[in-house]
């Protein structure tokens, strides 16, 4: 699969993660590991909740993950600007 169509089939993923959890008050969590690199992606509703010690569990993982929390998700849907991009803006999301 051509790695731009993977890296937005994981962007829409993880925006209908964050919609879920919004418009139902769920606490969502959702893991993608890519196989061909490892590269974990988490996307936490509530990074204190239910899922919380999910964080702890991946800190010792290689290559790091990237975890996105609701708190500083900033969905722009009339963007295509690619995970790395979205990743930057979330960088004061990002748990450690």
């Amino acid at each position: 699969m051509m790695r731009q169509k993977r890296d937005q089939r994981r962007k829409n993923l993880i925006r209908q993660a964050y919609e879920y959890s919004k418009l139902c008050d769920a606490e969502v969590c959702l893991g993608i590991r890519i196989q061909e690199s490892g590269q974990v992606t988490t996307f936490l509703s509530d990074s204190t909740g239910f899922w919380s010690g999910l964080s702890s569990q991946l800190e010792t993982y290689y290559p790091r993950p990237i975890q996105i929390t609701a708190k500083g998700f900033d969905f722009n849907p009339t963007t295509d600007e690619d995970d790395s991009t979205a990743a930057h803006k979330l960088k004061a999301a990002k748990t450690i």
